[in-house]
């Protein structure tokens, strides 16, 4: 059976010839078919952690017949299988997304032509859906950038005969993966509208800043800046939303590593009081003019130092990040000056913080 023939009922024999075709040739043409396969997946309906325990079943499958050693060569293959297969399930999952979205204006652009109002509503769709797949552009970056340098890691380290960190990588990747399942499932939402208000539950903010480290701490390796992390120990628990103030501190974090030279340094704090909890990230990095601090929230608008520094973007980030700052009832500020870097500074109210939360 040819990986072409793969239909929506994909089954675990499907996965399994792909996977075994790959182990024993290891050829390019091989890898490519992961591509098609990751197109069957999303197809299919299935999520990262399905794609996972179908990759289990099959290399199970796969190898059992295997000696030792070649069981051990297998796994390391593997790796390199699922995260090519995850990476395009990735790039394929937001193709679905913007053919979702075309669907989506079409159809208004429909009712807006019964209702004798076509011409207005498809210039409003029209800005609509720019918006929006600006939006996809610059959520979904940040969850392929971290796998992606997950595997310029493995290969570097695959290369050098150190592998004790791939299974790390793995993890990582997987973790960015579901991330931008979690983002897509949000960002089909939006187009049917306005989005809706955020679900809070209780949520760890010291939590989310490690977990925002692990996630960037591979951008800063190959950038050679080096990350160090300040602040409480123990939890600063608010009423929040996860992915958003997840998103909040990584886009920040992520800023801070593009704009900083290698040798450089940011430094992430966190801490709270009675009433607040706070995050910090300082950086060294090119810093940013009075003029346009001042702008720097709006949706679209880059800093000439930012453009100088690195042409790609589109000037979603931080207008994204105060907008779910706001959405907690919080504040973001900003410090900076060209050439002595830039402190950002986001303050969320605490909710019945017990007397530990409170310690300063």
């Amino acid at each position: 059976m040819s990986v072409t023939a793969l239909t929506t009922d994909l089954t675990a024999d499907d996965y399994r010839f792909v996977l075994a075709e790959y182990l024993s040739t290891l050829t390019e043409e091989s890898l490519y078919r992961c591509s098609l396969l990751s197109q069957s997946l999303v197809e299919s309906g299935l999520g990262p952690e399905d794609i996972l325990a179908l990759h289990v079943e099959s290399l199970e499958g796969v190898i059992a017949n295997l000696r030792p050693r070649d069981q051990i060569r297998a796994h390391e293959h593997a790796h390199e299988f699922l995260l090519e297969v995850m990476i395009a399930y990735g790039v394929h999952y937001r193709q679905y997304l913007e053919l979702r979205l075309q669907q989506a204006v079409r159809d208004a652009e429909e009712q807006a032509r019964v209702n004798g109002e076509r011409a207005i509503e498809a210039e409003r769709l029209g800005r609509e859906r720019e918006d929006i797949l600006a939006m996809i552009a610059h959520e979904l970056r940040t969850p392929l950038t971290a796998a992606m340098t997950s595997i310029e890691l493995i290969e570097r380290s695959v290369s050098m005969g150190e592998t004790e960190m791939v299974a790390a990588l793995v993890e990582r990747a997987r973790q960015g993966l579901l991330r931008l399942s979690r983002l897509s499932a949000d960002l089909v939402e939006a187009t049917r509208g306005d989005p809706g208000a955020l679900d809070f539950t209780e949520v760890d903010v010291h939590e989310i800043v490690m977990q925002a480290c692990n996630w960037v701490s591979a951008l800063a390796s190959a950038k050679e800046v080096h990350m160090q992390l300040d602040g409480a120990g123990g939890p600063l628990t608010i009423s929040g939303n996860a992915d958003a103030l997840l998103s909040v501190v990584g886009n920040l974090l992520s800023n801070a590593v593009r704009y900083t030279p290698a040798g450089g340094r940011v430094i992430v704090r966190s801490g709270g009081d009675k009433e607040h909890v706070w995050v910090e990230v300082e950086d060294t990095g090119i810093g940013i003019s009075e003029e346009a601090q001042a702008r720097i929230f709006e949706k679209f608008y880059r800093a000439p130092e930012a453009r100088s520094t690195e042409a790609r973007g589109l000037g979603l980030g931080l207008a994204l990040v105060q907008q779910m700052v706001s959405a907690h009832n919080g504040e973001i500020t900003v410090s900076s000056a060209p050439g002595r870097g830039s402190l950002f500074r986001v303050v969320l109210p605490r909710h019945q913080a017990t007397q530990e939360e409170a310690r300063p």
